[in-house]
């Protein structure tokens, strides 16, 4: 989120997924997390740049320190391929979206379940937070954009427009 590092998410699918950090300036490759047995579909790291989270086929959300790559989480709530993974401006929460229309919210120091936010009936393809961290928005093949509130985990507003289906927002 400060602008220096890259991150991408990827891999081989049925073969190996990981996670590579890239430093912007010099180009040079700083780290990279997971060892997947399929490729990182969703992968996104926190503000303070200490947490990288990644989800994919294995339906298992991971969460790493960045300072050593070791594994802190594994959250198993998810029920088909994560598509979505995204940390909340202010790092405190880790929102996850999934191919069967899950949707998590996650603490993502603890990794204990926040909220699960319940409304899409297709693929939750992305994820963004309003700056102050209270508002989440998910983008769903379902033809919707939801708006959810943090406080409660409740849907503030449901969006629609999009027949084929919302694949990115911002």
């Amino acid at each position: 989120r400060s602008g220096n590092l890259l991150l991408a998410g990827g891999g081989h699918g049925a073969a190996k997924g990981m996670v590579v950090v890239w430093d912007v300036k010099t180009g040079d490759r700083i780290f990279e997390v997971g060892d997947e047995l399929d490729s990182v579909l969703g992968a996104d790291i926190s503000a303070d740049q200490s947490l990288i989270a990644l989800g994919g086929p294995g339906k298992v959300v991971r969460i790493y320190a960045t300072a050593d790559g070791s594994l802190l989480h594994e959250l198993k709530k998810h029920t088909d391929w994560i598509y979505s993974v995204s940390f909340s401006p202010d790092g405190v929460l880790l929102a996850t979206g999934d191919r069967n229309g899950g949707l998590f919210v996650w603490e993502a120091y603890t990794g204990r379940e926040y909220s699960m936010l319940s409304g899409h009936t297709g693929s939750v393809t992305d994820l963004a937070w309003r700056p102050d961290s209270n508002i989440l928005a998910s983008a769903s093949e379902d033809a919707t954009i939801r708006l959810w509130e943090m406080e409660n985990g409740t849907q503030v507003k449901s969006l629609t427009g999009h027949p084929g289906g919302v694949t990115s927002l911002a």
